[in-house]
C-alpha cells in the first residue's frame, strides 16, 4: 500500500523532534488510516484525527484543536483534500504558524504552485516549524523548511529543500542533505532580514513632538546633552546594533510620553497593541504590562529620588554632647567628682589639724568639689595639698578626668566634623508632613506616578504639596532650575529621575555641596527592560541578540555613557562648618550659666545687705 511509507515517515519525523502529541486533519478513510494509528501507538505518540470532509469539524479549528495547553504539539495536514485552505486560512489569522506548533504539510501531487497560493499572503512567523512534504516516488520523499520573515513587513516567502528520506513499511532512512540546514539552528539561518521593515516607537521627550524627523533623529543619534533622554537613547543605540546585525530597515513612530495608564497609550502602548515591534525606551516591567510585553534584557537603573539640601534650621542638637557616654557612665563619673571633691576637703582638714602644712586658710567642701570639676575639665587647681599622700589623691583625679576628658572630646569632635548634618526626613510621607516646599520635574512619566500612583504616602504628597499651592502650576520647574534652586535653598526639595539630575549637579555644584545632598526614593528602585510583545515571532532571535550584548558590555557601555549612578565626591572635598544646630546648646547653656551666676549672687547680696543691718541693728541694742 503507498500510504505505509508516507505513515513511517511521519512517525520518524516525531520521533526525530521528540514530540509525543500529534493533531493530523486528514481526509482519508477509516482503514486507510488505521496502519498510523498502530504505529503511532506502537511509539508511545497520542494522536487525534480530523476528518476534513466532515463540515461539523471545521467551523473553529484553531480553538477547539489547536488551541492547547502543551508546550509543543504536531500538526499533520494533507494539502491534497478539497477543504485544506480552510485549515491553512484559519491557522494563519490565529497566528499558528509558530515555535509551539510543528506542522507537516503533505502534498501528493508536490504542487508547488499550490503551496505558494496557501502560504504566500499567510501569517507565517520567522520562527515558524513548517515542513513541506513532496513525493518523488512512492519511497523517497523530499522535505522543505518552510517560513516568512514577517509577511505584514515585507518579508517574502521562502522554500528551501532540506532533505531526502527513503521511507518503507518497517523504518525511514535519511539519503542525503539537499542544504546546510542541518548544520546549523533554525533561527541561525534566517538572520538576513534585510527585506524587513520593523515599526520603532521612538520616544522623544525633551523636543516638541512635530519637529522635524531629521532634527529628532539627529537628536536621538548623537551624543551631546547625554542626560536628555538618556534612557531612550539607551535603548536606540542597541537597538541600531541588533540592526547591524540583522540589516532590517525601520519606519519611525514619534512619541513623546511612556504610558498613559501604566500598560496602555504613549510607547508602551504601540508594543501592546501592536503597532510597533519595537521601541527605542525600555520599561520597568510591571504586572500589567507583563501581559502584553515580553522583557529581554535589563538595560539601566531607574531611580525617582526627591533630592535637597539639609535645611539651616534643622533643630538643635543638643544631644551629640552627651551621646559619648551612657547616663550610667555620666552619673557614675558625677559621683567620682563628688566623692574625689570630698576625699580632697577631707584631706585639707587632716592637714591643718595634725601635719600643720596647711594653707594659710581650709577651703569649703564647695571649693574642693570645684577643685575636682577644674581637674574633670583639665584645668588644673591653684590650691593643692602638702602632704604627698594628698598629691597622690590629686594626680588620680586629674589622671582619671584626663582619660575621661580625651575619650570624649575625641567622640564630640568626630561627629561634628566628621560629616555633614542629615536631615531626619528618610521617608515620601514624612517629607509630605513636613513643612519643607517641594518641585516636580516637568517629564510627563513623573506627573503620572504622582496622580496615578495606589501608594497613600504618594496621594498624600500630592495633596499636600501640589494640590493645595494656590498655583499648583508653580511646582512644576525645568531639571536645571530645579537642581538650582536645590543649592541656592536648603531645605527645597526637588524631584526628578537620578541619572538627569546628577548632570546639572555635576554642573552647578561644588563638592562640599553635593556632599551636604540627601535624597528620598520616591518609587521602589527598579531595572528597566527592553520589551517586545508578548507574541512577537521576533521575541527569541531579539532576546538572543539583547544577552550576547549584555554579555559581551555592549550594554553595560551605553548605559555608563548616556546614565550617571553616583555622584562622585572625597572626604575632603567639603569645608567643615559648625552650624548652630551644634553651637546653639554651647550658647545656651552659657547664658544660662551666667544667669544662674547673677541670681545667686544678687542673693548674696541682699543677704550680706540683711546681715548687715540686722547686726547694725543689735549693737546699739547691747550698748
Amino acid at each position: 500500500m503507498t500510504s505505509w511509507p508516507l505513515y513511517r515517515l511521519i512517525v520518524f519525523n516525531l520521533l526525530e523532534i521528540n514530540l509525543s502529541n500529534l493533531m493530523v486533519f486528514h481526509c482519508w478513510s477509516i482503514k486507510d488510516a488505521f496502519p498510523l494509528v498502530e504505529m503511532l501507538n506502537q511509539n508511545g505518540i497520542f494522536s487525534q484525527y480530523i476528518d476534513l470532509q466532515n463540515p461539523d469539524n471545521l467551523a473553529n479549528v484553531h480553538k477547539e484543536y489547536l488551541d492547547s495547553d502543551l508546550v509543543r504539539l504536531g500538526v499533520f495536514l494533507d494539502l491534497g483534500c478539497d477543504k485544506a485552505e480552510l485549515v491553512t486560512n484559519q491557522s494563519s489569522r490565529a497566528r499558528l504558524y509558530n515555535q509551539n506548533l510543528h506542522w507537516l504539510l503533505y502534498d501528493e501531487a508536490g504542487n508547488f504552485t499550490k503551496l505558494v497560493q496557501l502560504f504566500e499572503a499567510a501569517n507565517l512567523s520567522l520562527n515558524a516549524d513548517v515542513t513541506y512534504v513532496s513525493r518523488e516516488d512512492e519511497e523517497r520523499f523530499i522535505l522543505h523548511d518552510v517560513y516568512n520573515k514577517g509577511s505584514h513587513l515585507g518579508g517574502k516567502l521562502n522554500i528551501t529543500v532540506d532533505q531526502t528520506l527513503q521511507c518503507n513499511r518497517s523504518h525511514c532512512q535519511l539519503k542525503e542533505y539537499l542544504s546546510e540546514l542541518h548544520l546549523r539552528p533554525r533561527l541561525q539561518h534566517r538572520l538576513d532580514l534585510s527585506s524587513v521593515t520593523f515599526r520603532l516607537a521612538a520616544l522623544v521627550s525633551v523636543l516638541p513632538i512635530n519637529s522635524s524627523e531629521e532634527e529628532l533623529l539627529e537628536f536621538l543619534n548623537s551624543d551631546r546633552d547625554s542626560h536628555m533622554d538618556s534612557i531612550s537613547r539607551i535603548g536606540n543605540r542597541l537597538i541600531m546594533h541588533t540592526q547591524e546585525i540583522l540589516g532590517f530597515k525601520l519606519h519611525y513612530i514619534w512619541c513623546g510620553t511612556w504610558s498613559v495608564q501604566d500598560a496602555f497609550g504613549g510607547a508602551i502602548g504601540m508594543l501592546t497593541n501592536e503597532s510597533a515591534e519595537l521601541c527605542t525606551t525600555p520599561f520597568v516591567p510591571s504586572w500589567n504590562r507583563l501581559h502584553y510585553v515580553h522583557p529581554m534584557t535589563e538595560q539601566a537603573q531607574f531611580r525617582a529620588v526627591c533630592m535637597f539640601r539639609t535645611p539651616h534650621n534643622a533643630g538643635i542638637k543638643a544631644a551629640v554632647f552627651l551621646e559619648p557616654f551612657m547616663p550610667s557612665v555620666w552619673f557614675a563619673f558625677a559621683g567620682l567628682l563628688i566623692f574625689a571633691g570630698v576625699l580632697l576637703w577631707m584631706i585639707f582638714h587632716l592637714e591643718r589639724h595634725w601635719m600643720q602644712r596647711c594653707l594659710d586658710f581650709i577651703p569649703s567642701l564647695l571649693s574642693s568639689c570645684l577643685i575636682s570639676f577644674g581637674a574633670a575639665c583639665i584645668q588644673g587647681s591653684y590650691l593643692m595639698p602638702k602632704s604627698a599622700g594628698g598629691r597622690l589623691a590629686f594626680i588620680a583625679v586629674m589622671l582619671t578626668s584626663f582619660l575621661m576628658y580625651n575619650y570624649y572630646t575625641s567622640i564630640v569632635v568626630s561627629t561634628l566634623l566628621g560629616s555633614p548634618v542629615r536631615s531626619n526626613i528618610r521617608t515620601i510621607q514624612q517629607l509630605a508632613d513636613s513643612s519643607l516646599d517641594v518641585g516636580f520635574d516637568t517629564v510627563p512619566f513623573t506627573k503620572t506616578y504622582l496622580v496615578s500612583s495606589p501608594r497613600p504616602d504618594i496621594r498624600s504628597l500630592y495633596k499636600q504639596k501640589v494640590e493645595s499651592k494656590r498655583d499648583p502650576n508653580s511646582v512644576w520647574l525645568s531639571p536645571e532650575d530645579g537642581v538650582i534652586r536645590v543649592r541656592d535653598q536648603p531645605g527645597f526639595v526637588y524631584t526628578s529621575e537620578a541619572s538627569f539630575m546628577y548632570h546639572f549637579v555635576e554642573k552647578h555644584y561644588l563638592p562640599r555641596e553635593i556632599s551636604d545632598l540627601n535624597e528620598i526614593i520616591l518609587r521602589p528602585e527598579s531595572a528597566v527592560y527592553g520589551m517586545v510583545h508578548l507574541n512577537s515571532t521576533y521575541r527569541q532571535l531579539l532576546t538572543q541578540l539583547q544577552v550576547r550584548m549584555l554579555e559581551t558590555g555592549i550594554t553595560s557601555k551605553q548605559s555608563r555613557f548616556f546614565s550617571k549612578t553616583k555622584l562622585h565626591t572625597f572626604s575632603n572635598s567639603f569645608v567643615i562648618q559648625v552650624g548652630m544646630e551644634y553651637a546653639a546648646p554651647l550658647f545656651i547653656s552659657l547664658l544660662v550659666a551666667y544667669f544662674l551666676a547673677l541670681l545667686i549672687l544678687l542673693l548674696e547680696i541682699c543677704w550680706a545687705r540683711y546681715a548687715r543691718k540686722k547686726f547694725s541693728t543689735i549693737i546699739p541694742q547691747n550698748q
